[in-house]
């Protein structure tokens, strides 16, 4: 059985690895926030499993695990990054900024959970801690399938089957985690330490939706290497025939057109004012007038109605 979870860690970790390298090669090429946030999630997946890898092999480490508070609060935390990197994906992705409940919720509850660790019983604040990081990740698995239903780029059907069968499954293991680690702070309250998946230091239900996010950034990485690659010369005269009927469209200037090309490749607003010579104070002007012109608020929405308008 060691040898099994040990085989399992190194796969995991590689793939992990894999995956985050991926990404953040193709932030570095175009610059989109999405890329980066996706790198900083599977960064932080590494670090999850390493830590429960470290946990079951090295007795050193395993004593300190059982002693130190810190390092519970480091796992904690790396749980609040995943959620919340993962809404920022989602916001990025479909331009669905966090509301103003989620905004509250991302300041009350780690903050609950804080006072419940130093004050309640441990295992208590434990199971707290898995049962709001799951039920966190059902509520952003639904968001994304109801962003794909409604985005302005239509998603095959198929597509969104096959999705919403992974969301069926993610939600089903997050109720399985989150049911047994309920009935493992229970029966270690009774000494008899019942459990239906979770180890020690891992929860399999965890693992295995560990693994599907694993599968999904490596399709993902996959299709976003190929466009950007493979069809790189015909996405780009695509990209400028698209560009140049928005630009008649909306009678925009050569001005705001050149801007617009430099937010398509990711520009900021200073890299911007420095190609084109001007003022950053300018650029924004510009940028204002363009999202008045044609009745937009953000640049997620200027190149969504490029692309699929």
């Amino acid at each position: 059985m060691e040898n099994i979870i040990f085989s399992y860690n190194i796969v995991l970790t590689i793939l992990l690895t894999m995956v985050l390298t991926g990404f953040y090669i193709i932030y570095m090429k175009n610059r989109k926030k999405s890329f980066l946030f996706f790198a900083v999630l599977y960064f932080l997946m590494i670090i999850d499993n390493f830590i429960t890898y470290i946990s079951e092999f090295s007795k050193s480490f395993e004593s300190l695990y059982e002693t130190s508070h810190m390092l519970y609060i480091v796992i904690y935390l790396i749980f609040f990054g995943i959620i919340l990197i993962s809404r920022f994906i989602i916001s990025d992705l479909y331009d669905d900024k966090l509301t103003i409940n989620e905004k509250r919720f991302t300041i009350m509850i780690p903050i609950i959970l804080l006072v419940l660790f130093i004050f309640a019983p441990f295992q208590l604040s434990e199971f707290l801690i898995y049962f709001s990081f799951f039920a966190a990740l059902s509520y952003l698995t639904i968001r994304t399938y109801k962003n794909m239903k409604n985005s302005t780029h239509k998603f095959d059907e198929t597509i969104l089957n096959k999705y919403k069968i992974l969301m069926f499954v993610i939600i089903i293991l997050s109720v399985v985690g989150i049911v047994d680690n309920a009935i493992y702070y229970i029966s270690y309250n009774k000494n008899s330490y019942i459990t239906l998946t979770t180890s020690e230091y891992r929860t399999v239900g965890l693992d295995i939706i560990k693994l599907l996010i694993c599968v999904i950034g490596l399709k993902y990485l996959y299709s976003s290497f190929e466009s950007i690659f493979d069809n790189k010369e015909l996405g780009k005269k695509s990209e400028t025939k698209k560009l140049e009927d928005f630009c008649i469209e909306y009678s925009l200037t050569n001005r705001q057109r050149e801007i617009i090309e430099l937010i398509i490749e990711g520009c900021s607003n200073k890299e911007i004012g420095s190609k084109l010579h001007i003022t950053e104070g300018t650029v924004k002007t510009h940028i204002y007038n363009i999202f008045k012109k044609t009745d937009i608020s953000s640049r997620n929405q200027l190149l969504k109605k490029i692309m699929y308008d």
